[in-house]
């Protein structure tokens, strides 16, 4: 009896065990299979130290900006650097790409910051000018007839500046954030952060495109929340629940368009995945500033 007892709750256990494992993988197939089927999905990798990586992030992105902006640009600078990198090898496989110069180009976009909004400006229109260059040059011995040349021209210019211009922006619009007004990028970064752990840890263990981003803007609201009652100053009190909302609505939306920057979502980009939630929003609060 006491032998048939003991086996029948341990059966049990190994059922209830066997089930969860088996949703779990079955959750895990439906998340990747979104991935791939849709051209803007937002991926939540949990293979690698993908936690320790963001949170190390967040903590350097928020040393820098207590420190300087200088510190902040050099920081968010190099990020896009490697951001060029990855997504430029990542164009590598579908088409003609050099993940060296979209490096380059990415991390001269950002440098512009160091000039202000200006220097940002024509940061991008010189990379957008260089680019053109580079593929006028670059696809001259590969193609034969005039037509041929033109597309591919066009081709290699269009992949090089969606794979430079976002991140460069992004990583410079945060530094001339911090160089207007530190505490709003300061904040700015908490609240991106907030976003991103909610989005993440919620994200990884849903079947679906929606809870993840949900619960990055509950979080998010809950961290402006803290900062409306006890630290409103940098954005300005009353403006301050409005550059929230922004935050709120900027950041999934910039995940969105770091995917179309990829030739696929689900393409391996983590360091252009660091950047994603300010490709809009870090431009947007420097304007609004």
């Amino acid at each position: 009896m006491t032998s048939s007892a003991s086996a029948g709750p341990g059966g049990a256990v190994g059922r209830l065990r066997a089930k969860r494992a088996a949703d779990l993988n079955r959750r895990s197939r439906e998340r990747e299979a979104r991935w791939r089927n849709q051209r803007y999905s937002v991926p939540y990798p949990t293979d690698g130290p993908k936690i320790t990586l963001g949170v190390a992030w967040a903590a350097a992105a928020t040393a820098a900006a207590l420190r300087s902006w200088p510190a902040l640009l050099a920081l968010a600078g190099a990020v896009a650097v490697v951001a060029g990198l990855q997504t430029g090898h990542a164009w590598a496989k579908h088409t003609t790409s050099d993940r060296r110069m979209v490096a380059v180009l990415a991390g001269i976009v950002a440098a512009g910051a160091a000039a202000g909004t200006l220097g940002l400006g024509i940061a991008v229109c010189l990379s957008v000018i260089a680019s053109l260059g580079f593929a006028a040059f670059g696809v001259t011995h590969r193609v034969r007839s005039a037509n041929e040349r033109r597309d591919a021209v066009l081709r290699l210019a269009e992949v090089t500046i969606r794979s430079s211009v976002p991140a460069g922006i992004a990583a410079g619009s945060l530094a001339a954030l911090a160089d207007v007004d530190s505490g709003a990028a300061l904040t700015l970064i908490v609240l991106i952060s907030a976003y991103e752990a909610g989005d993440f840890l919620i994200g990884t263990g849903s079947a679906n495109a929606v809870e993840g981003p949900v619960a990055g803007i509950v979080s998010l609201a809950v961290v402006a929340f803290g900062f409306f009652l006890f630290y409103p100053g940098p954005l300005g009190g009353e403006a301050f629940p409005l550059f929230a909302a922004l935050a709120a609505l900027c950041a999934p939306v910039g995940q969105i368009a770091a995917s179309a920057v990829l030739p696929r979502g689900d393409a391996w980009a983590p360091a252009l995945r660091r950047l994603d939630s300010y490709l809009l929003a870090a431009p947007l609060f420097v304007l609004l500033l």
